[in-house]
């Protein structure tokens, strides 16, 4: 594979599947630099309605810059208040391999026409009633981090010397986290939009003469944005503490890596405490103001101490803000962990390093049905939801392995370069160490071994799971078609790439759609609380296995399994024989039974030899 286009599917993957192409009111969006040689060109061919030429700017610039960061901006906003339409183009800049300057490509329908359509999805995604937040947003984990002053000397415990922040900054950089934008974190909420995959926001709250001394410059050194705070009588400078004068506001207002948060007129320790009147002057009236002295748009509140009801809220709300923040120094917790958009938690500044640790994205953005992702890295996540806890592993190449014996999971894949695997199908339970199968099956390309022709009818409708190289397809199973390798090629075209087959329990997830009771049929305690293992396709097109730590129905696991974004699952075999192994450990905390049969998920690297041989 020739150099460029391993450098222009790494830009596919960057954009399609670690982040998100749009930021709503400044359009820009850091993600991870990706290198391209100098002879990579991308010239626009498409018509723009909002443009006096037929054509999208020049594809190509020369921009100074130091950045190692590669830009992605659109010319609309998602905040509009008229009906959303797709963005006129895209612009990307990225950084040459040798030198500083930078090349800019644009995005269009003719010259990326999966980017182009990646971004009008990402437009035209669907936000919750508000204030809910997106059960996408609650899979994340977004850390918001809240500074205070910061000052050469410090006075309290909390607040923060230049010299600690920009080793904040520093780290921040050193592990791969992308602060991010305020109206990108508020999409993100409302739509489930994917963010970069360790993602934070910054915040500074209260307006002090530290935030333009020293803040605003690392901001601009190390191109993070961040949201500032503001409560108006700190403006007026006659505080303890430096203040902001209006016209440094005022010039960190217009600066896209700035957003400016209302926080009251006065500050008040608790706005319970406030009638009726005094919270329209300290929430409505404040906004009112930043609107008029600054010029632009206050679309998100603070409140002061974190402290609010559903009185207060409903204030916020009428004042017309997006989003609220709020603190609770005993139950710190992740953006997606908040009750709402009206009540965003944040963390301390002093909890960052255990913080981003944790900080994670969410999954990558949805492709089509028909696209798959094998060559994302290997990666274990676990999850509660309904009240329900899993383990899933995503990623990688999916494969399977059919033993010679039964063994516990670790057990077979010792010695491969599976790096994850989980038990697999339905085996015959007549003999201790039998490896005979419930239905045909074939691992690896090797032997295609037919099921029990008096067994085969009762496996009708169940889904077939065949894998090959490029793509995994789940299809009805038919005794009378596919138990023999011939006639399972001949389902499809390209039906001589298959490489794996086995018959699996039940769809859990079909079409994105949780499979209703009815679906289930006859099968043996699908409605009854079970270990249960499971695997699939994420709507990303990463491969997913998984176990259930919990007992769980299969109906309400299809519902779980739809909020993760699976476009396809299948039960595997479960109950006992329930089993998930990472890096040769079971993650499981019991013994289960041995298996003859495994899911397994290989590195990418494994995926590049194999098309290198094919090539």
């Amino acid at each position: 594979m020739s150099s460029s286009l391993v450098q222009w599917w790494s830009l596919k993957r960057v954009i399609l599947c670690s982040s998100s192409l749009l930021i709503s009111g400044y359009g820009i969006l850091a993600v991870k630099s990706i290198k391209f040689d100098q002879t990579t060109q991308a010239i626009a061919s498409t018509s723009n309605p909002n443009s006096n030429t037929s054509d999208c700017q020049s594809p190509t610039s020369n921009l100074s810059s130091s950045s190692q960061w590669l830009s992605v901006s659109a010319p609309k906003t998602l905040n509009q208040s008229s009906p959303l339409t797709p963005i006129d183009c895209i612009t990307a800049v990225l950084p040459f391999e040798q030198g500083s300057t930078n090349r800019k490509i644009i995005i269009s329908p003719k010259t990326f026409p999966d980017l182009w359509n990646a971004a009008k999805n990402t437009l035209n995604q669907l936000p919750k009633p508000f204030p809910t937040i997106h059960e996408q947003a609650r899979i994340a984990k977004v850390p918001i981090l809240m500074y205070h002053d910061i000052l050469p000397k410090k006075e309290v415990f909390f607040d923060v010397t230049p010299q600690e922040l920009e080793a904040h900054f520093k780290l921040i950089q050193a592990q791969g986290i992308t602060p991010i934008s305020v109206d990108l974190l508020l999409e993100h909420l409302q739509k489930g939009v994917p963010l970069p995959d360790k993602p934070v926001l910054l915040t500074f709250d209260d307006a002090y003469g530290g935030h333009y001394h020293y803040v605003y410059p690392l901001l601009k050194k190390y191109g993070y944005p961040a949201v500032f705070s503001v409560y108006i009588k700190k403006m007026d400078g006659k505080t303890k503490r430096t203040s902001l004068t209006w016209e440094q506001l005022k010039e960190m207002s217009i600066d896209p890596l700035v957003t400016i948060a209302s926080h009251t007129i006065s500050h008040p320790r608790d706005l319970r405490l406030l009638s009726d009147d005094q919270l329209f002057q300290e929430i409505i009236i404040s906004k009112k103001i930043l609107e008029e002295k600054l010029g632009i748009a206050i679309r998100y509140f603070t409140y002061p101490e974190g402290k609010l009801d559903p009185r207060v809220k409903q204030w916020v709300m009428s004042g017309g803000y997006e989003m609220a923040f709020s603190m609770d120094d005993n139950k710190e917790i992740f953006a997606g962990d908040s009750p709402d958009l009206l009540t965003i938690g944040r963390f301390g500044q002093s909890q960052i390093q255990q913080v981003i640790n944790q900080a994670w994205g969410g999954y990558p953005t949805a492709k089509l049905p028909d696209e798959f992702d094998f060559l994302a890295p290997i990666r274990k996540f676990d999850h509660q939801i309904e009240g329900t806890n899993l383990i899933i592993i995503s990623g990688g190449k999916p494969s399977t392995i059919h033993a010679d014996s039964r063994y516990q999971v670790p057990e077979i894949i010792k010695g491969t370069e599976a790096i994850a695997a989980v038990d697999g199908a339905f085996f015959s339970l007549e003999y201790l160490d039998s490896n005979v199968m419930i239905g045909p099956v074939m691992s690896q390309g090797k032997t295609f071994i037919p099921g029990n022709k008096s067994e085969n009818p009762l496996l009708n409708g169940r889904p077939l799971v065949l894998i090959s190289d490029q793509w995994v397809r789940f299809i009805p199973f038919d005794a009378n078609r596919h138990n023999t390798l011939n006639g399972i090629q001949t389902e499809f075209e390209d039906g001589e790439l298959i490489t794996d087959v086995f018959v699996a329990a039940a769809w859990l997830v079909k079409n994105s759609q949780p499979q209703p009771r009815e679906n289930f049929g006859n099968l043996f305690d699908f409605d009854v609380p079970r270990h249960r293992a499971f695997w699939g396709i994420h709507q990303s097109g990463q491969p997913m296995i998984g176990v259930s730590k919990d007992p769980v129905d299969s109906v309400k696991l299809g519902r779980i399994l739809q909020k993760l974004g699976f476009r396809e699952a299948v039960m595997l075999d479960s109950g006992a024989s329930t089993s998930l192994a990472y890096h040769g450990e079971s993650l499981v905390a019991y013994i289960p039974r041995p298996v003859p049969h495994v899911v397994t998920l290989l590195p990418q690297w494994e995926l590049l030899v194999s098309q290198q041989e094919r090539d």
